[in-house]
């Protein structure tokens, strides 16, 4: 599970973690019931078990590297567990982001993370709306959509991506929204909300100086790969079984 983090910043939510979701554990608060984070700026990032497809997944294709959503159902654009949508978690609702194809910073990031690794956030994120998202980490371009009002995110376990010039970001799919990853700057989450940026950019501080979490059961950075065209935790022998694959996004209706 996720550790439960101080209450402090608006922008960043408390929710359920259902990672894991094994009998017998307690389970954080409802997503429903959303609190503002982190005094410190950091706090509990909301994060949901399941994937971001349901069906015959469609691809992404960067670098000759093929990438595709997570191989975890749907009940229509909301995360399934074992079949069914677990009590409490938030509703995904349809996406109105127009199609777009990764640009050539994606296809190098991918192709990267395809010959070397690359790194996951074991946490998640609730990215509020104003946020920008783009076709890749490059904010020299324009983006390909915007988190409307009276919406948000709901990032659980994205890539994280550090470009040759520093800046860093955070990759995921989203569910219903298409079939390639979107692309948002940690920088520039602040030009939305101020309080959420620098709460995130903490927060990835705090994650990466971390103890793995397959050593502690604590939030922490894990390392990834692609394997068979989808971006899997590059964990220890044994490990994949507790952990739900990376890069799962849905839109929320708040």
């Amino acid at each position: 599970m996720h550790p439960m983090l101080p209450d402090g910043p608006a922008g960043l939510r408390a929710g359920r973690s259902s990672h894991h979701c094994p009998a017998g554990r307690p389970r954080p608060r409802s997503a429903r019931t959303l609190a503002v984070i982190a005094a410190a700026g950091l706090g509990l990032l909301a994060t949901a078990c399941g994937g971001s497809t349901s069906s015959a997944p469609t691809s992404s294709v960067a670098g000759g590297v093929v990438v595709r959503p997570p191989d975890v159902p749907l009940q229509g654009c909301t995360y399934v567990l074992n079949g069914a949508v677990p009590e409490g978690e938030p509703q995904g609702i349809q996406p109105d982001f127009r199609p777009f194809v990764p640009d050539q910073a994606a296809r190098s990031a991918v192709a990267h993370i395809a010959a070397h690794g690359g790194t996951g956030l074991f946490y998640g994120f609730t990215l509020p709306s104003g946020v920008k998202l783009y076709a890749g980490p490059d904010a020299g371009r324009r983006p390909v959509a915007t988190i409307p009002p009276n919406r948000s995110i709901l990032a659980a376990d994205p890539v994280l991506w550090t470009t040759g010039s520093g800046a860093r970001w955070i990759a995921t799919f989203v569910a219903c929204g298409g079939q390639h990853l979107y692309w948002v700057s940690v920088d520039q989450i602040g030009k939305a909300d101020p309080a959420t940026g620098t709460a995130a950019a903490r927060t990835i501080a705090m994650l990466e100086t971390a103890a793995p979490y397959t050593q502690t059961g604590q939030a922490s950075t894990l390392p990834v790969k692609i394997v068979n065209r989808q971006i899997v935790w590059n964990a220890p022998a044994g490990s994949h079984a507790l952990i739900v694959a990376p890069a799962r996004g849905q839109l929320l209706g708040f």
